[in-house]
């Protein structure tokens, strides 16, 4: 019954992907975070690549005259991308690299699609709100499991790339602010009231991921909310809090686990395999600082033999020494730019709303966008994750939400040329 629902969707969806794109890009989210072929199990099921290869295709037909690809925003994405072909050609096993290629090409693909099809403040709100709904959902899913279970159990993710319950915890700490932010302004009740019980199942179930690093990076993200509210006292309390709150009532098996980032770098086995894994990355960047040793060639057995000792290859455990590792310094500068760069494009584009179109609902918008990169940044060091497909959708934003702030200038521009009488001579 599940299997026959999620082929009706899917194929529903299909027809509508190919001659509205940027209905397709957001039926690609939900079925990417939803993972909605495992819920009907059918791990093999490839719904959300296929369904970007459709929207891609209709793009390139019916939209790419009128919506030309944005290359120039996504500079530093395109630049990336060119280092990791690069590092592949050069990798120690090509079996190895060639689908994590694929697949970062297909997450990059996505976002310079994303930043030519979001051109309106309409469709920036619609996928917006599109992708909140998605990771709301989500995380709504394992509250349930949670409640079933007691939270007897570590809580993972659905499968795919964050599977893992460190790399599920950073996509739930990476949309959290984008949940609360979206409830800021909002004018309909029912989506006011829906983003803040997101927000508020997102945040229960990063506690019962019980990842030390989700947790802190949580910690760092409600400080840095709590000091860019107006309230800046009343923030902190309100963020001391809720974690009080929820430190109250939850399970002992998840306060103990959260209670050895005191002492993990001294007792915990976990850690100290984090530290040991750090250092062997390191090393590897010095002896491959040009290409790398490949995407996802750090399980190469080659390559664990000649730095490691365990028994079994492990990952870096943190996605900037991870992208090093595999495609090589240039690749970690790309992807540092690409944080940092959106960042300061959201900044930007507040500044220029507030001047021209103060109502703009991009404005809470570039406020949840800035704090989901400060949370992921932070839980990312925990995490090797840097081909988290919500951090390239967010660089996809910045860059539209930039380009529609400019719109606006100029349209301003041009009223006031209109309105500005012509000088005598001239007459």
């Amino acid at each position: 019954m599940k299997a026959a629902l999620v082929f009706s969707l899917f194929f529903l969806i299909l027809p509508i992907a190919f001659f509205v794109p940027f209905i397709g890009i957001n039926a690609y989210i939900w079925f990417g975070y939803l993972r909605l072929h495992e819920w009907a199990y059918m791990p093999s099921a490839r719904f959300s690549l296929v369904i970007a290869v459709v929207s891609l295709a209709g793009y390139l037909i019916f939209e790419i005259s009128k919506r030309p690809p944005k290359l120039l925003v996504n500079w530093l994405i395109c630049l990336l991308w060119l280092q990791m072909c690069l590092s592949t050609a050069f990798a120690y096993s090509l079996e190895l690299a060639q689908p994590k290629f694929i697949e970062f090409s297909k997450i990059l693909l996505i976002a310079v699609l994303i930043t030519s099809l979001v051109d309106s403040e309409w469709r920036a709100r619609f996928l917006y709100m599109s992708t909140v709904i998605a990771i709301g959902l989500l995380a709504t899913r394992s509250i349930i499991s949670v409640l079933l279970t007691g939270g007897a159990y570590r809580t993972d993710g659905p499968g795919g790339m964050f599977e893992d319950n460190n790399d599920y915890a950073l996509l739930l700490v990476t949309a959290l602010p984008m949940m609360i932010y979206l409830a800021r302004r909002e004018q309909n009740k029912w989506i006011k009231c829906m983003s803040y019980g997101f927000a508020a199942m997102d945040f229960i179930t990063i506690f019962f991921t019980r990842s030390r690093g989700g947790f802190i990076a949580l910690c760092m993200m409600l400080l840095v909310m709590a000091f860019k509210s107006k309230y800046k006292i009343t923030g902190l309390i309100g963020s001391a809090a809720a974690l009080l709150v929820m430190l109250s009532f939850a399970p002992l098996v998840v306060i103990e686990r959260l209670n050895t980032i005191k002492t993990g770098p001294s007792i915990d086995e976990s850690a100290q395999l984090r530290f040991m894994m750090w250092g062997i990355s390191k090393r590897i960047i010095l002896d491959h600082p040009v290409t790398g040793v490949g995407p996802g060639n750090m399980m190469d057995w080659r390559i664990h033999q000649r730095y490691a000792e365990e028994e079994r290859p492990r990952v870096s455990h943190n996605a900037y020494l991870q992208i090093g590792v595999d495609a090589g310094v240039p690749a970690m500068g790309y992807f540092i730019g690409i944080i940092l760069l959106s960042y300061w494009r959201l900044g930007r584009t507040r500044n220029f709303l507030n001047a021209r179109a103060p109502d703009s609902l991009i404005i809470e918008y570039t406020h949840g966008l800035q704090l989901a990169l400060i949370g992921y940044g932070t839980a990312a060091m925990f995490a090797s994750r840097h081909d988290l497909e919500l951090l390239y959708q967010i660089a996809a934003l910045a860059g539209s939400y930039m380009l529609i702030a400019r719109k606006y200038l100029n349209e301003a521009a041009e009223s006031v040329a209109e309105t500005t009488p012509a000088p005598l001579y001239a007459q």
